[in-house]
């Protein structure tokens, strides 16, 4: 259902780069978190979002690199990540949903600033 709303909604390339940083520095953000709250899970319902919106816009743009599936990804892999970390009864359990949601943090946190990057390509090929 996410994927179908992002598509339908879309950020213009003028905010692209914005949004960009808005997902890594929620990436950055969450990636600090130790504990399991609400708020906390609904950050990451948060990101996941911004970077399916992400995925949209950049395919709307005709990105042609891999970066709209890869957020596409990262979208998806943060909300299996959530459920993880909701079922997880044990600390060695919430230890591992927190290592696997940082791993998949980190390469956000990496990502985004290509981005805005590959948007800014995509302009200069369209001019």
């Amino acid at each position: 259902m996410i994927t179908c709303i992002a598509m339908m909604l879309t950020v213009g390339a003028a905010e692209l780069p914005s949004l960009a940083a808005q997902v890594e520095t929620e990436a950055r953000s969450l990636t600090a978190q130790t504990e399991v709250t609400p708020a906390f899970l609904a950050g990451i319902e948060r990101f996941s979002q911004d970077s399916e919106l992400l995925s949209a816009s950049l395919r709307e743009l005709g990105v042609a690199q891999d970066l709209p599936c890869i957020f596409h990804g990262i979208s998806q892999d943060a909300l299996v990540h959530e459920r993880e970390l909701q079922d997880a009864h044990t600390a060695t359990e919430r230890d591992m949903a927190f290592a696997d949601l940082r791993a998949l943090l980190d390469d956000a946190i990496l990502i985004a600033p290509m981005a805005a990057a590959a948007v800014a390509d995509a302009q200069a090929a369209h001019e």
